[in-house]
């Protein structure tokens, strides 16, 4: 089974490229993978973007964006993706996200920037205090503010949603209407989430009675709190996972809360495709954190969160995401990795 048969819309003769700095030049760029797919026979396949576009790519004209999903060309002859994933995956829909590389490549100084080096000029910024610092301190200040100009990933208003590969160590500061993806399809949505001390927070509060049946009572917390809701992704009348409300309260500063397979995690999640302990909630620095697996662990398959806030009746675009070097989009059975030299 050839792999350009699945990927006909951007290279007629793909290059699988191992390292990356096996690009012939030394120009910048960014690279997109495919690192996983419901190909058979599959090897990895990697896309160069350059300031003037995507390399080979048959989408024209360039337009600052790297398009994604199943289609390959419409009604009228155009073709909508730059990556055109296996067309026999319906969870992908046909445009179903795009990576913004046009930030990447802008030089254009920020204003912040404009602003700090014109008070620091000899002749310009004659009367600022920029003048009398010393040139370490000067070059530590410029360092802070000069931040990094990362690609965004923006969702489509796709029908399964874009996600992102969660770290095993370095914490996402958590914020209400998050949602994770766990297991083949179970979602971990962060309902309400309160970080500081004697907030009072009102709120109903569902609690399990000795009969198995669910109370709601109104409840006062003055500790940090984070309200979760776990159900199934994808309608199943088989689930072993029931729609769930749960509560985790800041007591112990210590204490780190887990969600997984395992009987002995918080939430207790009995699927195969899940981790004995999944991933890892915790309060931290005044923030609720939510991190991959155990310390040293990552999972096997991965926590994966939402770029797009909890579900809506209408599907629209999500808000630009920022990407990391390294990072890894799962676009259903789809994983692409990200990366730049």
């Amino acid at each position: 089974m050839s792999l350009n048969g699945f990927f006909p819309s951007n290279q007629e003769n793909p290059t699988v490229l191992t390292e990356l700095g096996s690009s012939k030049s030394s120009e910048k760029y960014l690279r997109v993978t495919v690192i996983r797919t419901t190909v058979e026979v599959f090897l990895p396949q990697s896309y160069y973007i350059y300031r003037n576009g995507v390399k080979d790519s048959v989408r024209q004209p360039p337009d600052g964006y790297f398009n994604i999903g199943r289609q390959q060309v419409t009604e009228h002859g155009y073709r909508p993706n730059d990556l055109m994933l296996p067309p026999s995956d319906r969870a992908i829909s046909r445009s179903h996200c795009k990576i913004n590389y046009k930030i990447f490549f802008d030089a254009t100084p920020p204003e912040i920037w404009i602003a700090f080096l014109m008070g620091s000029h000899p002749r310009l910024g004659r009367n600022s205090f920029l003048q009398f610092l010393p040139i370490d301190l000067f070059r530590y200040i410029f360092l802070f503010i000069k931040q990094p100009r990362l690609p965004m990933l923006i969702d489509l208003g796709s029908m399964c949603g874009t996600y992102i590969k969660v770290s095993n160590f370095e914490p996402i500061d958590l914020e209400p209407g998050m949602v994770f993806l766990v297991g083949s399809d179970i979602n971990i949505e962060f309902d309400k989430v309160v970080n500081d001390h004697n907030a009072f927070a009102f709120g109903p509060e569902l609690t399990l009675e000795d009969d198995g049946c669910m109370s709601m009572n109104m409840a006062q917390d003055s500790e940090p709190f984070v309200i979760i809701k776990v159900s199934k992704a994808s309608a199943d009348n088989e689930a072993t996972v029931q729609t769930s409300t749960w509560k985790f309260v800041a007591q112990d500063p210590n204490k780190v809360f887990t969600i997984g397979r395992s009987q002995a995690c918080d939430i207790n999640l009995p699927e195969n495709t899940i981790s004995r302990t999944q991933c890892r909630v915790f309060y931290s620095n005044r923030g609720w954190k939510l991190l991959d697996g155990v310390e040293n662990k990552p999972t096997v398959n991965g926590t994966w969160q939402s770029i797009s806030r909890r579900n809506t009746a209408i599907r629209q675009e999500s808000d630009p995401f920022p990407l990391k070097n390294g990072s890894h989009i799962k676009i259903s059975d789809t994983i692409v990795q990200v990366d730049w030299n």
